[in-house]
Order: structure tokens, then sequence, then C-alpha cells
């Protein structure tokens, strides 16, 4: 119980960053943009994702937040970016992504599997080739002789 709620800290903190937007609009004259409402559908979506389709929601999210850190959704009123030349970085949601990756280790590596030879079948399976491979050089080099 206590993992499925750090999981979903990420998408709490990102659901409670909009719900603060929302509040500061309607008390103030702050007016939402499009990719306010872009972000707003796109978080609504990921949060419907989390309850209805898990595997779905992991990917949504963080192609959501992803579309955070270029700058463009957005789904809290104060827009910090920094740049680097042409680029763009919301850190915002540079640090909810690194907080949903850290907190979906499991998940992600999943997502990612590893290498065939980080695995020791792999590793086995290149050993095999490797001599075979090494065979036969020494099978020519004899008979050239």
């Amino acid at each position: 119980m206590k993992k499925e709620i750090k999981k979903i800290i990420p998408l709490a903190v990102s659901i409670l960053l909009l719900i603060i937007s929302f509040g500061i609009v309607l008390a103030t004259e702050y007016n939402l943009n499009a990719k306010h409402y872009i972000g707003t559908i796109a978080l609504g979506i990921s949060a419907l994702l989390y309850y209805k389709k898990k595997e779905i929601y992991y990917y949504f999210f963080a192609l959501t937040l992803t579309a955070g850190i270029i700058n463009l959704i957005d789904f809290f009123y104060i827009n910090y970016i920094f740049g680097i030349g042409i680029f763009q970085f919301n850190p915002i949601f540079l640090l909810l992504l690194i907080l949903f990756l850290a907190l979906n280790k499991e998940k992600m590596s999943e997502f990612f599997p590893k290498k065939e030879m980080d695995t020791e079948k792999g590793k086995k399976k290149v050993l095999k080739i490797r001599l075979k491979f090494l065979k036969a050089n020494f099978q020519t080099k004899q008979n050239s002789n």
C-alpha cells in the first residue's frame, strides 16, 4: 500500500499545483493561456489513466512531464523558465519528472529492459559466439601453415 502511495506523489503534486493555479486565477485577475488548458487536460487524462489503465499511465504521464519540461504545456500559474541558447526548460516539470522516475524505478526498468549483454544468459551467448570465432580463426591459421 505504501508503495502505491509513493508512486502517485508526482501526480498528486501536479494536481496540487493545478488547484493552486485555479485558486489564484479565481482570486485575482490572472488569465490562463492555451498551454495551461492543454496541461490541465493532459493532467486529467493522466489521473484517469492511473485508475483505469496503469500501463498507459506511466507512458502518458512521463510524456506529459516531458512536454512541460520543453515548455509546450503548463499547469502552474507561474511559468519558471531557464534557457540555454534557443532551448528553454521548465524546472518544475524537470523536478517532477525526476521524482516520477525515481519513485517508479521498477516500472521504468520494465519499459527499458536491460540489453542482452547485461544479463547472465546474454553474457554466455556472447562468450559462445567469441569462442566459435576464435576456433574458426585458429583452424584457418593451422590449415594455412
